[in-house]
């Protein structure tokens, strides 16, 4: 597994009833975490209640708001890179809903 940390991880509180399309913006949403950041990030794994219920390639594109602080409209792309890990629990225990991390750090505890 790869030490690179190049996984947005977006930690939801909880599963809501939704469409797909509704879901995939809350994903997209308001994240506290700087741009230069995310430069080397190729994915995103979102998880509620530590399960992972989603994955994406982040794209070329979104928002940063100066002001704030927080990035938003990420460019989520389908892909399947980590959905082998869906429905699966992982141990990433951090306050933070937005953090990077590397696969080994994400995956290497995840339930078989």
């Amino acid at each position: 597994m790869d030490d690179k940390k190049n996984i947005l991880v977006i930690k939801l509180s909880k599963e809501h009833d939704e469409a797909d399309n509704e879901f995939k913006e809350r994903v997209t949403g308001k994240w506290k975490i700087s741009p230069k950041r995310l430069d080397d990030v190729d994915y995103v794994v979102v998880l509620v209640l530590q399960e992972v219920v989603a994955t994406y390639r982040l794209g070329d594109e979104f928002k940063y708001n100066r002001s704030t602080g927080r990035v938003e409209n990420l460019e989520l792309l389908e892909d399947d890179t980590y959905a082998k890990y869906i429905g699966q629990f992982v141990d990433y225990k951090t306050s933070n809903p937005a953090t990077l991390s590397s696969e080994s750090n994400l995956f290497g505890e995840a339930e078989k």
